[in-house]
């Protein structure tokens, strides 16, 4: 989806929030309390009974709607583990990033508020801030996350880190042929061999921005002309190719889908090219979510008890422990809302640049 697609979108969606605290309001009698005592920002609420609260107002609710990007595999333990603590059952609608953010922004347009959480990468979330569909939170769990992952306006915040890796076939490709710098890919011993996914205009932005545009551009139209770099959809999909040799090497490419199927014996590896671009799976609680005790209960969980599953799933969170290890990819993380603000310059540049245009 384009920036200019965002933009319309946002001029045929835009709800009237009439401020945050009527945006956040717990139906009547959520918590045993009156109308006006239930108008309260559960969200934002940070008493010292802030959990016991949460847990017994979402019993009451009895249900969370996750609206998420995540892969099945990577959610499962996730929701499993959520409803075995809480008691609380979790409706899930999966889709990809831009499909659950065209879903959220209709249901708006409709009136309907179905989502209760939504999971998708930073610069989707950063979409729907600037639809106004979204609203802060403040928990206690956020002193414990990089200030990567904490945007000034709250309303997204970061649980893992994507970090866009060069995965390679180890059976194909020796480790004194490996690439040390994006320039050495130019040479003529790499062509056929590489394989890049056609989605991945975000990425392309920030290197480029960080190589400099007019240099950046050149070196990437050389790169597709000279060694044919075959274009793929899906991460996922790439990944796999790697591993089964259909390409010998990908380019930026998630680091943790590697290290699962190198975890599983797959003959996968990866270089870390200079500056390795990084962002985050942002969480948000829309701002007129129907079981808001539930979602804030979720939210405080996925940061928590859920980062540390996501750990063992091989991915990078954004929690403090996990800081050194992620020090040591230098990552250059994307700012999703310039991101935003040329998006469709840089659609139309990626789609150009990898057709020879």
């Amino acid at each position: 989806m384009t920036a200019t697609a965002f933009r319309n979108k946002v001029r045929v969606a835009a709800i009237a929030i009439a401020g945050l605290m009527a945006s956040l309001l717990v139906a009547a009698g959520a918590d045993g309390q009156t109308p006006a005592q239930a108008q309260v920002a559960i969200p934002m609420y940070q008493g010292a009974d802030r959990t016991q609260r949460l847990i017994d107002g979402a019993k009451k609710e009895g249900a969370l709607n996750l609206y998420t990007s995540m892969a099945e595999k990577d959610d499962r333990r996730l929701i499993e583990a959520f409803e075995q603590k809480y008691g609380i059952k979790v409706k899930v609608f999966r889709s990809a990033k831009n499909i659950l953010l065209q879903r959220v922004i209709s249901e708006a347009r409709a009136g309907h508020y179905e989502a209760d959480f939504i999971g998708n990468p930073s610069p989707e979330m950063e979409a729907l801030v600037r639809e106004r569909l979204l609203q802060p939170v403040s928990s206690p769990v956020q002193k414990d996350l990089i200030p990567e992952a904490l945007p000034a306006h709250r309303q997204w915040t970061g649980m893992r880190v994507y970090l866009f890796v060069e995965p390679y076939n180890t059976q194909l490709v020796s480790k004194d042929a490996l690439p040390k710098t994006y320039a050495d890919l130019l040479d003529p011993k790499w062509k056929g061999r590489l394989g890049i996914e056609s989605k991945q205009q975000e990425w392309f932005y920030t290197l480029v921005q960080a190589m400099g545009e007019e240099k950046g551009l050149r070196y990437f139209r050389e790169l597709i002309k000279n060694n044919q770099v075959s274009q793929h959809n899906g991460n996922s999909l790439l990944t796999n190719m790697v591993v089964s040799g259909e390409v010998p090497m990908g380019l930026g490419l998630y680091s943790y889908l590697a290290d699962q199927q190198k975890a599983g014996g797959a003959p996968i590896s990866y270089v870390t090219l200079a500056p390795t671009i990084a962002y985050t799976d942002g969480l948000g609680i829309p701002a007129k979510a129907p079981h808001p005790y539930a979602a804030t209960l979720f939210y405080d969980f996925m940061l928590t008890d859920g980062q540390k599953i996501v750990s063992e799933n091989k991915a990078m969170t954004t929690n403090k422990r996990d800081q050194a290890a992620l020090a040591k990819f230098n990552p250059l993380f994307m700012d999703a809302g310039r991101v935003l603000d040329s998006y469709d310059r840089w659609v139309k540049l990626y789609n150009d640049v990898l057709n020879g245009r």
